[in-house]
């Protein structure tokens, strides 16, 4: 190990990988024909879902969301450090990276500006909360998140608690666009109510393929999500049990698709008109109320 680099080992890098939750649908949206990239790179790898983005002026535009005033910044897939070096120039030791790849933190202890940067080496969906939540900070979770693990990476920040101030980055654009959809719209579903039961999400603009190597085959989206000043007053673990039975069945109403709940807990019912609702027309302060409806009932 070098003597510039602050790494901690937070998990395997090699064999283990397959037995992570990676890969699945969006995993092999590579193009065909990858394009080379310089000597020293790393080489993109298909079965961590790497695209390397190579758009400087995207990347200090992602990494400028970050706001000013947090004391500890977590930034998830740093590659090659495309958008880490504005990163670290601006929060210095405050900035702690999530790498599973083993090649990808070989090759920033090499670089000259990274001289100091915190590396966790390991998988980020496997690492325990105190290794990477800061208490007591204001805190934030920014990256290039790889399409095949973007949505379990919401679902772990929310089911750390609410410890984020802010979480912003780089997904799929139909994952960005899910995530920051409104009530009546098709993309609107779980990932966004639960995401907007807490942040505040916001869609800020479209990057497209040519920006990466190797190019995926869709666009990309970037979403800002802040902390809402007034959080729900319900237990996530039942907002999740409602929303996910809500929408399984997406084509059925709401009286419905929530039957396995309302006939299995006296007192749980939906209010009147609710029942012909579908899942998508439903605002994310509604499913707050039945998280609470249900807890209340469970006594």
């Amino acid at each position: 190990m070098r003597k510039n680099k602050v790494i901690s080992k937070g998990g395997s890098t090699g064999g283990n990988v397959q037995n992570t939750p990676r890969g699945g649908k969006w995993a092999s949206k590579f193009e065909d024909d990858k394009p080379a990239g310089k000597k020293g790179d790393v080489a993109a790898k298909k079965a961590l879902g790497q695209h390397f983005l190579n758009d400087e002026s995207i990347a200090e535009r992602i990494a400028g969301l970050v706001d000013a005033g947090m004391e500890h910044v977590v930034e998830i897939g740093p590659g090659m450090g495309v958008m880490t070096k504005y990163l670290f120039g601006r929060f210095g030791d405050g900035l702690m990276c999530a790498e599973i790849d083993g090649e990808s933190v070989e090759y920033l202890e090499k670089q000259g500006w990274a001289k100091g940067l915190k590396i966790w080496q390991g998988d980020f969906l496997q690492a325990p909360a105190e290794d990477w939540v800061k208490a007591g900070s204001r805190m934030a979770i920014i990256g290039n998140y790889p399409y095949n693990i973007s949505t379990q990476i919401v679902f772990k920040m929310l089911e750390c608690g609410v410890r984020v101030e802010q979480f912003s980055g780089m997904f799929q654009k139909e994952v960005a666009e899910r995530l920051a959809a409104g009530e009546g719209n098709k993309d609107y579903g779980i990932t966004s109510v639960l995401l907007q039961a807490y942040y505040d999400c916001h869609y800020e603009f479209t990057v497209g393929e040519g920006s990466f190597n190797p190019p995926p085959r869709v666009k990309s989206g970037v979403i800002d999500c802040r902390l809402k000043s007034l959080l729900p007053d319900c237990d996530y673990g039942a907002l999740k049990l409602v929303v996910k039975t809500a929408f399984s069945q997406r084509r059925k109403t709401l009286g419905n698709a929530l039957k396995p709940l309302t006939s299995s807990r006296e007192g749980f019912e939906l209010p009147e008109g609710w029942s012909g609702l579908r899942a998508e027309q439903v605002p994310v302060k509604d499913y707050i109320f039945l998280a609470q409806l249900w807890s209340a009932k469970g006594g």
